[in-house]
């Protein structure tokens, strides 16, 4: 009787799910702003969605396949999957950048934090594809618990593989996602058996900064260049931690003002504080890089401004520390260091280290 329990028991565990097809009508989707029509294209029963993003109804996502075809357009089409949304607005995206065909961007992996996506954050999270310039493409994705593979056509072999999904959710809700007007049709997931999370391995190198304290947000002018270094009665602190690489994701923590269309985006800043302490007069290297803008004070006084906003610098955090570097002239006993950190779109973040 045991071996029969245990027999039942393995084959319920391995088991997957049926498929489940999410019909393209307007009783089985949430669209925001009720920005999506029901249509028959190619005699495919489709949703034309204008921008945003559509959750299929009643869906608690954990571990599946996610699958979908898109009506590719060359010049337009940046179009994915969500899931495992939460009503915080956070989620996983993973979409294609049709436009980009034949980079090395050309889809790729986007996690969403209250509301607001940080590509710039994750560029070892995309990769290259060529698409046919016109017709459908079939995208399918599969979840297993901090993993993800993105597979397109027909290909046996995954085009990007994510090894560590950003946001943590574990489950949620699914859907599909778009940057301008874009059709879909054929949607459905397969429910898999729950999966254990494959190991992280954390940055080991001298000097990274895995922890700050960081302020509440304030919203600042889009255009300034400078900023006033802060009055500390008006900064609540909170500490935080990086992620395992040493990236400070400023937007898990921290919700901007206005994301919901880009010409109106806020500028939102919060600061950054780091207590040294050095038993002598000495010069220490602070290397870095952000995403969009940052401001450098040490003991009150202004160090440095640097600013790689989009579209005029790409704003991508490389993690490599070959880029912006300064030296603190650090005195005798107790230092603050106080970085500003702003941010307008697509990225908001940074990566230190202090030698």
């Amino acid at each position: 009787m045991r071996k029969i329990f245990l027999l039942a028991f393995t084959l319920a565990l391995f088991h997957t799910g049926e498929t489940q097809t999410v019909s393209m009508n307007a009783s089985s989707w949430s669209v925001e702003k009720n920005n999506a029509q029901f249509v028959s294209v190619d005699q495919h029963p489709s949703m034309k969605l204008g921008r945003g993003t559509a959750w299929a109804n009643g869906i608690d996502f954990t571990d599946g396949i996610i699958e979908v075809d898109i009506l590719l357009t060359s010049y337009k089409s940046f179009a994915g999957i969500s899931f495992r949304g939460d009503a915080n607005g956070t989620c996983e995206d993973i979409y294609l950048r049709v436009p980009l065909s034949g980079r090395d961007d050309a889809v790729q992996y986007l996690p969403v934090f209250l509301q607001q996506g940080y590509w710039q954050l994750y560029p070892e999270h995309q990769a290259n594809y060529v698409f046919a310039e016109k017709g459908w493409v079939h995208m399918k994705v599969v979840v297993r618990a901090n993993t993800a593979q993105l597979y397109l056509d027909t290909a046996t072999a995954p085009v990007l593989t994510v090894n560590n999904l950003r946001t943590h959710n574990t489950h949620g809700k699914i859907g599909l996602w778009c940057l301008f007007e874009e059709v879909f049709a054929n949607f459905h997931y397969t429910p898999l058996p729950p999966s254990n999370n494959m190991p992280v391995n954390s940055r080991k190198e001298d000097g990274l900064v895995t922890k700050y304290r960081l302020s509440n947000a304030f919203t600042i002018d889009k255009d300034a260049k400078s900023v006033a270094y802060p009055s500390q009665a008006s900064l609540k602190w909170t500490t935080v931690g990086t992620e395992e690489d040493g990236l400070l994701n400023i937007g898990k923590y921290c919700a901007k003002q206005r994301s919901d269309s880009f010409p109106l985006y806020s500028n939102d800043l919060v600061w950054l504080k780091l207590d040294l302490d050095s038993d002598k007069e000495i010069q220490r290297k602070l290397s870095f890089d952000f995403s969009n803008r940052v401001w450098v004070f040490l003991n009150g006084n202004i160090l440095y401004h640097g600013d790689h906003s989009w579209p005029f610098y790409q704003g991508i955090i490389q993690k490599k520390f070959i880029g912006d570097a300064l030296f603190l002239p650090l005195r005798k006993g107790k230092n603050e260091l106080l970085i500003g950190v702003s941010s307008v779109t697509n990225g908001w973040g940074i990566i230190s280290k202090i030698e």
